[in-house]
């Protein structure tokens, strides 16, 4: 399958909790690392398109360290990907950003 790009330019991000690190065996807890070596992290998100009603996201993406981010944090979605999947008769989509953080509001105002 393929990686969609979403066009995040009119969403909203919202923190819907605490990042914690994307476990890769969860038997033994190993923790899922990417092509160039780093971490790999996942959040729940709020995410809203205008006025329309939010939907909860489970987004994974890379970083050095956990994020600054607990419920309620506005956020910074950048390369987000919807990744449909199939497995043993189950379906769904996955998202990924490249980059996730909390949103400079100093930015944010001007």
């Amino acid at each position: 399958m393929r990686n969609i790009p979403v066009d995040t330019a009119q969403m909203t991000f919202i923190a819907a909790g605490s990042p914690r690190p994307k476990v890769k065996d969860r038997q033994t807890g190993e923790i899922k690392y990417n092509a160039d070596g780093s971490p790999m992290w996942q959040l729940k998100v709020l995410a809203q398109v205008e006025d329309n009603d939010a939907e909860t996201l489970l987004v994974s993406f890379p970083a050095a360290h956990a994020i600054t981010a607990r419920l309620g944090t506005p956020l910074t979605v950048q390369g987000l990907t919807a990744i449909p999947w199939e497995t043993n008769g189950r379906h769904g989509v996955a998202f990924a950003a490249a980059t996730v953080a909390p949103l400079d509001m100093r930015r944010a105002a001007e």
